[in-house]
């Protein structure tokens, strides 16, 4: 079960501008997109499981000289998942720095310490359970592809890349769940007025597809975007705007 698909903007100031993106040159879109984030700014979801209101996601990121900050803060308290995360992408090219996860489960703590040396990922996965001595397993993966970047950033980008229906970027990224590498894509749609607990909204669909579990990201039309929605495609777990900001 992978958490991060959560957002609800809690804090966004005002795009310098929205970006028309439909592929070009890696470094050209990629350059464009860190350009119209802001500096900081926190989103924010109610995480529905079932229908039932279940834990929440929180994503968060700042932006320094040379590299985009994210963080992660997720739970899920039905089935005692917790998950934080802090990660690194360099400034503009989002070629990943680093990786620094924990997820807890039960009694369970599973801390995950990565980098990404010469365009591989190199570190270590350590697992901890009470009266039982950690496991320790090496991560390795040679040769990633040139155009690779961490999977949280794909639930950021939403929010500034073109709304035009059929607009649609594609690059890889590593999954550090699952330790995976994966080709995807990001492609706007059109997705009609939806419902969430904050209201209605006008909205953009971008389809995230490639990677797993997939996810179709609501978009709010306008000059602050706000993610408003998230659902985990073949799940029952879906992520809503809630009508006010919550204080963890």
């Amino acid at each position: 079960m992978r958490l991060l698909s959560a957002i609800r903007t809690v804090s966004i100031t005002a795009f310098a501008s929205i970006i028309a993106l439909s592929g070009g040159a890696r470094g050209e879109w990629r350059a464009d997109a860190i350009a119209a984030l802001p500096d900081s700014g926190e989103t924010y979801l109610g995480l529905f499981n079932d229908g039932a209101r279940d834990g929440f996601m929180r994503l968060g990121w700042v932006k320094e000289a040379d590299q985009l900050l994210m963080y992660d803060r997720s739970m899920l308290p039905s089935l005692e998942l917790y998950e934080t995360q802090e990660t690194g992408v360099s400034i503009p090219d989002l070629t990943p720095k680093f990786v620094n996860l924990r997820f807890h489960q039960g009694s369970a703590i599973h801390q995950m310490e990565v980098s990404f040396p010469d365009e591989t990922v190199q570190g270590e996965r350590r697992s901890a359970r009470p009266g039982q001595e950690d496991r320790v397993t090496q991560v390795n993966i040679e040769d990633l592809p040139s155009d690779t970047t961490l999977r949280i950033i794909s639930f950021i980008l939403p929010l500034v890349l073109s709304q035009e229906e059929g607009a649609s970027v594609g690059y890889h990224w590593y999954a550090p769940l699952g330790n995976t590498v994966d080709e995807v894509t990001l492609t706007a749609r059109d997705g009609g007025e939806i419902d969430t607990p904050a209201g209605k909204f006008d909205t953009s669909l971008f389809e995230l597809r490639g990677g797993s579990p997939e996810n179709d990201i609501y978009v709010s039309r306008g000059k602050e975007p706000r993610i408003v929605r998230i659902d985990a495609l073949g799940q029952p777990f879906q992520f809503l705007a809630l009508p006010a900001p919550e204080e963890h």
